[in-house]
């Protein structure tokens, strides 16, 4: 996807560098140089000739060949031998392994937000919960709470169920959990008395 966004044009591949060169050890060299070779992509051009790098960034020759060694070390860059209309073999880039990093960052960073987003929403029931139950949760209680997300139920579930539950004078989690996995629950906001019979009768209410 990232990589489509720069085929694309859409990617300021600078500011990418910039922003990631610490997570990915650059030096100031090697960011100069990914950047021509990311220059270079945006051209279609994947020739990779330290010749040509060297003249475009002042650096010896040398020094750019130790360079671009040390990005395919670090897995920034790949390096493969192609056959040339000329039947020359010459060396060409390619910058996948750049963009691979950066999604599995980004995706990693994407769960641990979501992570933090779904840890947040537990405290939060877990103090509505205490307050409206006027009792400490027990370990068990918060074992059971825990899994709600997990299976798939949302907030506005266990909000209603918890208002059931209060309705019934069962100020318990394990009536709020017995509720939600009950197939007379609903989905919508309001439970008609019929589903609330339903409810009562399987519950024991």
């Amino acid at each position: 996807m990232i990589e489509k966004l720069f085929e694309e044009g859409y990617l300021d591949y600078q500011k990418l560098i910039f922003r990631n060169a610490q997570r990915f050890d650059l030096t100031s060299d090697e960011m100069v140089i990914l950047m021509h070779l990311f220059n270079l992509a945006e051209k279609k051009r994947f020739n990779l000739s330290t010749n040509s790098l060297a003249r475009l960034t002042g650096f010896k020759g040398n020094h750019v060949g130790e360079i671009v060694n040390s990005l395919f070390e670090k897995d920034l860059i790949c390096i493969n031998l192609e056959k040339k209309s000329d039947d020359k073999v010459g060396e060409v880039f390619s910058l996948k392994p750049f963009f691979d990093k950066i999604a599995t960052y980004f995706t990693t960073e994407i769960k641990k937000q979501s992570e933090l987003k779904q840890m947040t929403e537990l405290e939060k029931l877990v103090e509505s919960l205490e307050s409206k139950f006027n009792k400490a949760l027990t370990p068990t209680n918060l074992d059971i709470i825990r899994q709600w997300p997990t299976d798939g139920f949302t907030l506005e579930q266990v909000d209603e169920a918890i208002e059931v539950a209060i309705n019934h004078h069962k100020k318990n989690v394990n009536y709020v959990d017995k509720i939600l996995r009950s197939e007379s629950f609903l989905e919508p906001s309001s439970i008609d008395e019929k589903t609330a019979q339903a409810l009562r009768k399987l519950i024991g209410k």
